[in-house]
């Protein structure tokens, strides 16, 4: 069975994805902003529901089918995210004290403002807070991660009722966020004495992380089935013959989502955020060619991307306040921060490869 690093069409996508990430963080600015933001909110539940969709298959092609198989699988995969999560939260860290140390701040109060009682709840509860962002860097985008994390420990303690219960809380899960993105609109209530506008409290590793990892749990099983039961030939002619549905389907999702923003304004995930999830795990099964260059940089960047660009946005941002380079307009931001990411790393280490290899030649 195909893992997400044998299928080329999964990194093309996840390369896009990346880039619609640095488009939240860096938005284009007026109406064409507001339509790009619409159609960016798929990319983070796409990155959970990717990480669901290969949770349970090995590169062997093995599948987890009982409760002692889905905790060794799903073990392994949170060995591998915890060093990952720690060194970019390491790097981020000491990105930190690099800005606020020369401010006259002490290690003592930098530890202190960043690690306090209240910041603590915060993250535990919410993957947010001053323990993942701070003025230095004004985004916490690495709640993903530590979102993934609450996912995967989850999945290990509930294994045996796995699949007995991710249909519906799924659905219930999602029920809930939308639900509160309705009270954010019509009826802003105050759970945890917390405005329900504030981002966290939808977006976080209960009402985002978990029904999207599950969905992607739920398609591969779906897939699986159908490929035991069809044969692999069968079911790669039914599928490539579904990719027009399949087309109309990613079509009315992003129609949705435009729809949305100028009803309900910004959102962290919309209706139609699911359908183009669910519709691009669909086409990543009909074979299609994503030719040989975007593939490549999902495969090389697009993880990078997503944990750095926040750094890269802050040193930019630094460097044009005090006046060494010069200043950008919104319309330009979000191109240089995207230019500079794939630079760094993508092309800059293609090249790094290019040179080891025709040394050792």
């Amino acid at each position: 069975m195909e893992r997400n690093n044998d299928n080329s069409f999964i990194y093309a996508l996840k390369f896009i994805a990346c880039l619609f990430v640095i488009t939240i963080h860096a938005p284009f600015p007026g109406v064409f902003g507001d339509i790009v933001y619409s159609l960016s909110r798929f990319a983070v539940p796409f990155f959970f529901a990717v990480s669901g969709r290969y949770l349970l298959v090995k590169r062997d092609g093995s599948y987890a089918q009982n409760a002692q198989e889905i905790r060794s699988y799903t073990l392994g995969r949170l060995i591998k995210l915890l060093k990952i999560t720690g060194v970019v939260y390491l790097t981020y860290l000491i990105f930190s004290l690099c800005y606020f140390i020369p401010k006259g701040w002490t290690f003592k109060y930098w530890l202190h403002d960043k690690f306090n009682l209240f910041e603590t709840r915060t993250f535990f509860l919410f993957n947010s807070g001053r323990y993942i962002y701070d003025e230095s860097y004004v985004f916490d985008h690495l709640w993903y991660l530590f979102a993934l994390i609450y996912v995967f420990v989850l999945i290990i303690i509930f294994a045996s009722v796995l699949r007995k219960w991710y249909k519906w809380l799924t659905v219930v899960l999602l029920g809930m966020m939308f639900f509160g993105e309705l009270l954010q609109t019509v009826y802003p209530i105050r759970p945890f004495d917390i405005s329900i506008n504030t981002w966290y409290i939808l977006r976080n590793w209960l009402f985002m992380g978990m029904p999207f990892v599950l969905i992607g749990v739920i398609f591969a099983d779906k897939t699986h089935d159908k490929r035991e039961g069809m044969g692999e030939e069968r079911y790669k002619e039914t599928m490539k013959a579904l990719l027009p549905r399949n087309m109309i389907l990613l079509s009315l999702g992003c129609i949705i989502s435009i729809a949305e923003v100028f009803i309900f304004q910004r959102k962290e995930v919309y209706i139609g955020s699911v359908i183009i999830v669910f519709s691009l795990l669909l086409l990543s099964e009909c074979g299609l060619n994503a030719g040989s260059i975007l593939p490549d940089l999902g495969k090389r960047a697009s993880s990078l991307i997503y944990f750095y660009h926040v750094m890269i946005i802050s040193v930019l941002d630094i460097l044009s306040q005090n006046g060494i380079i010069p200043s950008y307009t919104m319309w330009q931001k979000p191109l240089i921060v995207m230019v500079i990411s794939v630079l760094l790393f993508a092309v800059i280490p293609y090249f790094i490869d290019k040179v080891k290899v025709n040394e050792q030649k």
